[in-house]
């Protein structure tokens, strides 16, 4: 055990492994997460449905989501997807939760909203296309390393009709610098966000200023096995977003802000973008 948690608490290189697959299709945590998605009070797992509307409704004015073809990807319970839907837009949602993807058929077909989703991975799996809009939306893009951004970029290059559009969020410099480096146990008796009953968790955050990279590692011991999550996490300025968006053949917007659609201040805050290939 010695061994076990001194590898834990030892700084991996970044992007070196990753846990995403088990976080958001795992039975349990994915019940923690979709109840998590519509709360109002918080941020965990999607932003609060007012911040959602409000960003649906300044990208419905700045391009016009009526009769638009959208494919929304890492799109949960459907919560952007509706969103569009109602305001005219032909939406289909893409993620690898099935779990999420059962509320968003059901929460679809209560409001008569014709969305299509589907379960695959959309680092792997064929993309539905040609489309008007890709949206990407709550730092997915941010959790993935340098390769797979290029890769996934390209994919979706590969699939937007002439004069698509792509938009995404990325979490800025200013929220990196006001990262610390931690490290936490907990023992969870009764069950928790990782796991039922009785189990340990070990914790540990990492940066890395270099690269603006930051760790979130966790360690997760139960009786019947020990797993490892880790959520990685780059963090941008708008020019570093630009270039590595342009190095992939798109051209950026200036950054806005995510909730008004004004342009953005830097800040500890998210920004967002709306590209096109170039």
């Amino acid at each position: 055990m010695y061994l076990h948690l001194a590898e834990f608490f030892a700084r991996p290189e970044p992007f070196s492994r990753y846990t995403t697959r088990r976080l958001w299709t795992d039975p349990h945590m994915a019940r923690q997460m979709l109840a998590a998605h519509p709360d109002p009070d918080h941020d965990l797992a999607s932003r609060r449905p007012a911040t959602i509307g409000s960003f649906v409704s300044w990208l419905d004015r700045r391009i016009g989501l009526a009769g638009r073809r959208v494919l929304d990807l890492g799109c949960g319970p459907g919560l952007y997807c509706e969103r569009m839907a109602l305001r005219g837009a032909r939406v289909t949602g893409l993620d690898f939760s099935a779990h999420s993807l059962a509320h968003a058929r059901q929460s679809a077909a209560t409001q008569g909203l014709a969305i299509a989703y589907r379960e695959a991975d959309y680092l792997a799996d064929p993309l539905p296309g040609p489309v008007d809009l890709v949206s990407l939306i709550y730092g997915d893009f941010c959790a993935l390393s340098p390769d797979r951004r290029r890769l996934l970029l390209g994919r979706i290059a590969d699939i937007l009709a002439p004069g698509g559009r792509l938009v995404l969020d990325l979490f800025s410099l200013g929220q990196f610098d006001a990262l610390r480096e931690a490290e936490a146990f907990t023992h969870h008796r009764d069950g928790g966000f990782w796991a039922p009953g009785d189990h340990f968790v070990f914790s540990a955050s990492f940066l890395y200023p270099e690269a603006s990279i930051g760790l979130e590692r966790y360690l997760v011991v139960r009786p019947e096995e020990t797993f490892e999550i880790c959520n990685w996490m780059q963090y941008y300025t708008p020019q570093s977003l630009a270039a590595e968006l342009a190095a992939a053949g798109f051209r950026a917007s200036e950054a806005l802000d995510f909730v008004t659609g004004a342009p953005w201040q830097p800040a500890a805050s998210a920004f967002a973008v709306i590209a096109e290939r170039s």
